[in-house]
């Protein structure tokens, strides 16, 4: 498979390693010297080893909630966004992601997820759909399969000049140096 798109959607079944794939990618293009912004999910796990939440972490290390079960909660927490057992945060959320868009000049810029959680957020939203028409502007995310009647989903997967690429237990290694390929040629051109 030859990958020729500076933006590239990244989908697969919850668990195949996506997020896996984007840290991967992203050490690698720090290694050589390409810059990188944007930010990662990470599941958060009680003792139990139970699913309590997710959080939003910054390729620069900022840490914030972006959702929490029940269980999760603290006293004073809004109840009102939520998909599925979570409670989203997405006031939290824009203070880590949205100043990002405002830095997504000659970058790689890194969305780990855009997904129903994150889209609480119109700004959010407004911010995707903008640097999604960029043309000089470097930009790897990750989706869910199962996309629902979702408007900016739909767009940015039907859109010709965004490349969507399936992780599977038999590509997501060769993913790593395709993907990092195609970000060091834009960048370094």
């Amino acid at each position: 498979m030859s990958l020729t798109s500076n933006h590239l959607l990244v989908t697969g079944p919850p668990g195949i390693g996506k997020t896996t794939l984007i840290k991967k990618i992203c050490a690698k293009l720090k290694q050589s010297d390409i810059p990188v912004i944007g930010f990662y999910t990470e599941e958060l796990r009680n003792q139990l080893k139970r699913r309590e939440g997710f959080d939003i972490v910054t390729l620069e290390g900022k840490r914030g909630r972006l959702a929490r079960t029940s269980e999760g909660l603290l006293p004073g927490d809004p109840r009102t966004c939520r998909v599925g057992q979570y409670y989203v945060f997405p006031n939290e959320f824009e203070q880590l992601v949205l100043p990002l868009f405002k830095d997504a000049k000659n970058v790689v810029l890194v969305l780990d997820e855009i997904g129903k959680m994150e889209l609480f957020s119109g700004k959010f939203v407004e911010n995707v759909h903008n640097v999604f028409q960029q043309k000089n502007l470097c930009i790897l995310a990750t989706v869910p399969i199962k996309r629902g009647r979702i408007p900016l989903l739909e767009y940015l997967t039907s859109n010709n000049k965004v490349l969507t690429v399936s992780v599977s237990q038999d590509n997501r290694d060769t993913l790593l140096n395709e993907i990092c390929d195609v970000f060091e040629r834009t960048m370094i051109s």
